[in-house]
């Protein structure tokens, strides 16, 4: 018996008004067209199938024989062979071997710079025995649990990056999980860490809404399927799926951010269950691979965005361990947090040295005992202070200025600054703010001068 969930791709990384409202797979509807809270943490709904079907249909992965198979809450599927190997004899589409090989499959994979889904790419290094796709390797591929097994959908360019258009993650599981799981981390200890009935909605802001904000609906579809980051160096843009999630840092934290704030809004829960659970389950990525010994670095545009995320799925979990990542001074793993400092005269010292070394882009302009306490940003500041440069102008402070002004607003409207600790991303947000006046979206701007100042839900 073949099952296939015919989940409809939420458009193009970007999000906005052309992306997928349709509610979660498997949620009840509501008349008004909400999704109804789930909070039954009894054992999840399964059924056999020999096949399972991601997206609408691009990404089919096909079992041996029948195999125990639900849904996770966000809509991911998960197998398991009551404590047996599943053994997967396809992946649709398979994995094309020959000047370029495409459409490869991964099993398990680490924090790491190469990956096994396509020869083409530009950045990632290509390794063929990263490559398990049944296809590629002329074997059935036979999972024991629990593993994640990622199969990535190739562009048909071979130029660019992203080199993905599409990717899924189906998670190999002893046994049935609780009722609306969140997929375990891809990356790590693969183990459930929460249900959508540990969610509590109240530690959300509730600030009115002042009018011209999208509609949180509208972004429904935005995070519904994997924002991929197993790789936290720059080189990841090239396997962040071009249908899931924008290339670049800055871009994907703009996109993160619209979700985060409007979560912090007065829409009613039903309508930000799907946005939040979405959010929460790349934030739960996130924390696996952090606990593998990830780290966001600072570099650029490339890394921004990954804190919030994390910071929002611990808080709303009230899960402990998340929340000592997200902590800057339990681990200083961000480049959220990385690029912000408060000038010293180690800073003075250093632009008045040989050793300073700043990006010529920008003229290079050093910093004088007056600046000393100055809420500063560094593009590399926390592995390469030499490159630091006060000019306005540095090359990348404007690049991550307004994404990273959305972030940090986001913390604010839910009362995380005290979790998110560290004081310097804050003081240079307002800097930044009151320099440049208004950033991001016309929608923003209003809520940020009527909110600013307020640190509490």
């Amino acid at each position: 018996m073949a099952l296939a969930l015919l989940l409809a791709c939420g458009g193009p990384g970007s999000g906005g008004d052309d992306a997928d409202d349709a509610p979660a797979p498997d949620a009840a509807v509501l008349e008004d067209g909400g999704v109804t809270p789930r909070v039954d943490a009894g054992p999840s709904d399964e059924t056999l199938a020999d096949s399972v079907a991601f997206q609408g249909g691009p990404i089919v992965f096909h079992f041996a024989e029948e195999y125990v198979v639900g849904q996770f809450v966000n809509g991911d599927w998960w197998v398991h062979n009551r404590g047996g190997d599943v053994v997967i004899t396809a992946i649709d589409p398979a994995s094309v071997d020959g000047d370029r090989v495409m459409h490869g499959t991964m099993l398990d994979p680490a924090n790491a710079g190469s990956q096994g889904y396509d020869s083409a790419a530009r950045d990632m290094g290509f390794e063929a025995t990263l490559n398990v796709d049944p296809a590629f390797s002329g074997e059935d591929l036979v999972v024991s649990p629990t593993s994640s097994v990622i199969k990535g959908v190739s562009t048909e360019s071979d130029e660019g990056r992203p080199i993905l258009s599409d990717a899924a993650v189906l998670t190999v599981l002893a046994a049935t999980p609780p009722r609306d799981s969140f997929r375990p981390p891809y990356v790590g200890t693969r183990a459930v860490v929460a249900t959508a009935a540990d969610l509590d909605y109240s530690v959300l802001g509730r600030h009115p809404r002042l009018g011209g904000e999208p509609d949180i609906t509208d972004l429904a579809g935005r995070y519904r399927h994997v924002w991929l980051e197993h790789n936290t160096a720059w080189t990841s843009r090239d396997i962040h799926p071009a249908n899931h999630m924008p290339a670049y840092g800055r871009d994907l934290a703009r996109n993160s951010a619209e979700g985060l704030i409007l979560l912090q809004l007065d829409y009613p829960d039903e309508d930000k269950e799907a946005v939040l659970i979405g959010l929460v389950q790349y934030g739960i990525d996130i924390y696996g691979i952090a606990r593998e010994g990830g780290a966001w670095n600072a570099n650029g545009g490339h890394n921004l965005g990954r804190k919030m995320p994390l910071l929002l799925a611990g808080t709303v979990l009230h899960h402990a361990e998340m929340l000592e990542y997200a902590n800057a001074e339990e681990h200083f793993i961000f480049q959220d947090d990385q690029q912000h400092f408060f000038v010293s005269m180690a800073e003075v010292d250093m632009t008045h040295s040989g050793a300073w070394d700043p990006d010529e882009r920008a003229e290079p302009t050093p910093y004088e005992t007056s600046d000393i306490g100055l809420p500063e940003w560094g593009i590399r500041h926390h592995d390469r202070p030499q490159a630091d440069n006060k000019n306005w102008g540095a090359t990348y402070r404007h690049v991550n200025g307004p994404s990273q002004t959305m972030q940090v607003f986001a913390a604010r409207l839910m009362g995380v600054v005290d979790a998110w600790a560290w004081p310097p991303v804050f003081a240079y947000t307002d800097r930044y703010v009151d320099t440049e006046g208004h950033v991001g979206p016309d929608w923003f701007g209003p809520l940020y001068d009527a909110y600013r100042g307020d640190s509490t839900p």
